[in-house]
């Protein structure tokens, strides 16, 4: 019995030796890992990434094509330059300026301004002016003048509808003040590059404060008016407004004020411009002034 449990334990030890054996040695071919590494080798970069010298066989997409359409950047690209605003707002300001001093001391001044708001639904105007006249210590004039009107444009169509004020200050007439408020219809007979012509018609009150000697009253008034411009070429051009206030009921009595003038673009650059022209204010009821006051200037200003 002692015999034959030795020559088992011989054999089961020869047979594990065997075994162990053949596990620890390398099979004929070499295993790699999934980077391509042979698992017998030293991980090292060069092994883990191994340089690929052949070109690859996928061809490289090139980058797309931007359009170039009208409007767009220098480049061509996808952020086109966006169009400028349409200008909405012009005008000038102006003023002149003489006078002498010796035999007889003369101050002459006359300033003012005009300002346009233009829309596709709406034109805004206002113009002031202001005139102040001295000879040897005594006051010939002074007078300010404010108008405004807007405007209301309709779609395709030469019609419009307008509200309007005037605030008139005249040291030298019988009131301090006329304020007048008025609305109507104008129609607008030619606008383009060069000619501007268009009429008015409307009614309103006017009311003058200050009067001397009678309290303040209202007086029904129409309204009949145009402007005109015609630009002769990119330096001369010519203007003429006017506007007419009958009294409602009293056709005989009535007031005036009137514009004509030329002017001449001295600069572009700088909107330097010359203007010279008359202005008349005619009252068929003044009270202690004349019924006319012609006046004629010449004033430099800047347009914008």
């Amino acid at each position: 019995m002692v015999w034959r449990g030795l020559v088992v334990g011989v054999f089961v030890v020869l047979a594990a030796g065997q075994a162990v054996g053949q596990i620890s040695s390398p099979p004929p071919v070499a295993l790699h890992a999934s980077s391509g590494t042979p698992l017998s080798e030293t991980f090292t970069p060069s092994t883990l990434f191994p340089t690929n010298n052949a070109k690859s066989s996928t061809t490289a997409i090139p980058p797309p094509v931007l359009p170039d359409e009208p409007g767009a950047g220098p480049d061509g690209g996808l952020f086109p330059t966006p169009a400028p605003l349409p200008k909405l707002w012009s005008g000038s300001v102006e003023a002149g300026l003489n006078g002498a001093s010796g035999n007889s001391d003369l101050l002459n001044f006359r300033g003012g301004w005009n300002v346009r708001r233009k829309s596709e639904d709406n034109i805004l105007t206002s113009d002031f002016l202001y005139v102040y006249q001295n000879e040897n210590g005594s006051t010939n004039a002074q007078q300010a003048l404010l108008n405004s009107r807007d405007e209301i444009l309709f779609p395709h169509s030469k019609w419009t509808i307008f509200f309007a004020n005037q605030v008139e200050y005249d040291e030298l007439r019988a009131y301090r003040f006329r304020v007048g408020v008025y609305s109507g219809l104008g129609y607008t007979w030619y606008d383009d590059k060069t000619t501007t012509f268009r009429t008015r018609v409307g009614a309103g009150a006017v009311r003058e404060l200050g009067v001397d000697g009678t309290g303040d009253r209202w007086t029904s008034e129409m309204l009949y008016g145009y402007d005109f411009r015609y630009k002769i070429n990119a330096h001369m051009s010519v203007i003429s407004i006017l506007d007419l206030y009958p009294r409602i009921g009293d056709w005989g009595q009535f007031r005036l004020r009137a514009r004509a003038a030329y002017e001449y673009v001295i600069d572009p650059d700088t909107g330097t411009v010359l203007r010279t022209g008359i202005q008349d204010r005619y009252d068929s009821d003044p009270g202690n002034a004349k019924r006319n006051d012609l006046t004629f200037f010449t004033t430099l200003g800047i347009k914008f």
